[in-house]
């Protein structure tokens, strides 16, 4: 399969097994009056809505560049990534708020047994869809999925917290500890949220850096500058200029190329085979590398940039 269907059936996974998700946690926290279970549904909830909405930008990244939209729809990933991040942000802090006025006036009561029940059923759901994405995304590098991955994975150990905590609920509801059981749908909860939050910050400040153009992972950069360095040992630069973001899946590198005073350029087509050497190299290693390489013999037009990756 193509990384393009691969990508595709990663993402019809997620929205299959999320609605499942969703109307399972639904049910169950209505049914046995669960908050912490409600919860998950409502994750699960946003979840399934990003991840229609994720299809879409996975058909609209493959489309051509339109006059609205000169370089394309790369963007569109992160955005997609910042809202999810926010959505659950949020749902976690009303979540967390709901917890601690539950705490503070008596708690609540609930069927632990149904609960365990509901956990272990989404644990093993998530679980699996985590296993499955992160095969995938491993195939097809794939920020969509890689992202995906982990909210599964993170769901998956949520659920089956949750499942542990109700379990030892179900234990101590006949001991001396009883008096806890009507404030443990609430404890599980308030934990459950201070637990995941840095996971929806983090792909919220992800995604907005990549929005602004900020630069890939200091490894990334790393790896590129070095094969970029053995790439153009074989051809004449004096000095050159680099700059690098990635947005979504995709990575952008300008190269501005200083050309040695006594340089003689023959044809056209002599540029044109350093840029391919060059670009060849490169997306050997990063299929999604997207190079522009400027030529020059006069250094003001990368200077008066003010690009700080320089090469003396």
């Amino acid at each position: 399969m193509s990384r393009s269907s691969l990508e595709k059936l990663g993402l019809y996974v997620s929205v299959g097994v999320t609605l499942f998700m969703s109307v399972l946690g639904i049910y169950f926290g209505i049914w046995i009056e669960s908050d912490a279970i409600l919860l998950d549904g409502f994750f699960n909830v946003v979840s399934f809505l990003m991840a229609v909405v994720t299809l879409w930008v996975a058909w609209l990244q493959q489309q051509p560049e339109s006059a609205r939209f000169n370089f394309g729809y790369f963007s569109f990933v992160p955005l997609v990534n910042v809202v999810k991040g926010l959505l659950i942000f949020t749902i976690s802090l009303f979540a967390l708020f709901s917890a601690i006025s539950a705490l503070l006036h008596g708690g609540r009561t609930l069927d632990a047994n149904r609960a365990v029940i509901y956990a272990a059923i989404a644990a093993t759901g998530c679980l699996i869809t985590a296993f499955i994405q992160r095969s995938i995304s491993q195939k097809t590098p794939s920020v969509m999925l890689q992202v995906d991955a982990k909210n599964w994975l993170i769901n998956g150990l949520i659920s089956l917290s949750v499942g542990i905590a109700f379990g030892i609920v179900a234990l101590i509801k006949n001991t001396s500890y009883a008096w806890f059981v009507p404030y443990a749908d609430s404890t599980i909860v308030a934990f459950l949220v201070l637990v995941t939050l840095p996971v929806p910050i983090q792909i919220i400040f992800q995604g907005i850096h990549q929005l602004l153009l900020g630069a890939p992972s200091t490894e990334t950069q790393k790896r590129l500058k070095g094969i970029f360095e053995v790439a153009k040992e074989e051809f004449s630069c004096e000095r050159h200029w680099l700059r690098i973001t990635q947005v979504g899946n995709s990575i952008f590198m300008s190269i501005y190329w200083l050309l040695p005073q006594n340089f003689q350029l023959t044809s056209v087509a002599e540029l044109d085979y350093i840029r391919e050497k060059i670009a060849t190299d490169l997306q050997q290693d990063y299929p999604d590398l997207i190079i522009d390489i400027i030529f020059t013999q006069d250094a003001k037009w990368a200077e008066d940039l003010k690009l700080g990756q320089s090469n003396q």
